[in-house]
């Protein structure tokens, strides 16, 4: 490698929208309210690690030194939640 130059770094950055559960511990007087609740619509973005048919694996953290590259913040989601991996630019 040349003094001054960097790696290349392989990871897209991608933004995952995603469904997470909805608890309430709320007593319920009336089954309406019950009937308007939903699921959250859920958004993380991070670096693409991996990405298979059981699960999507993002970091957030990295840090490059030479060829070492060392991540934190890794986060893995079913595979079954996850409605759409965008990628950024």
């Amino acid at each position: 490698m040349k003094h001054g130059t960097k790696p290349k770094f392989k990871y897209k950055r991608v933004k995952i929208i995603w469904l997470d559960i909805l608890n309430d511990n709320s007593w319920f007087d009336s089954f309406d309210d019950v009937n308007k609740m939903t699921y959250a619509w859920c958004q993380d973005t991070g670096y693409l690690y991996s990405k298979d048919a059981k699960m999507v694996k993002i970091f957030t953290s990295y840090s490059q030194d030479g060829d070492k590259i060392t991540i934190g913040n890794v986060t893995v989601f079913p595979r079954s939640v996850v409605k759409k991996i965008e990628v950024l630019k």
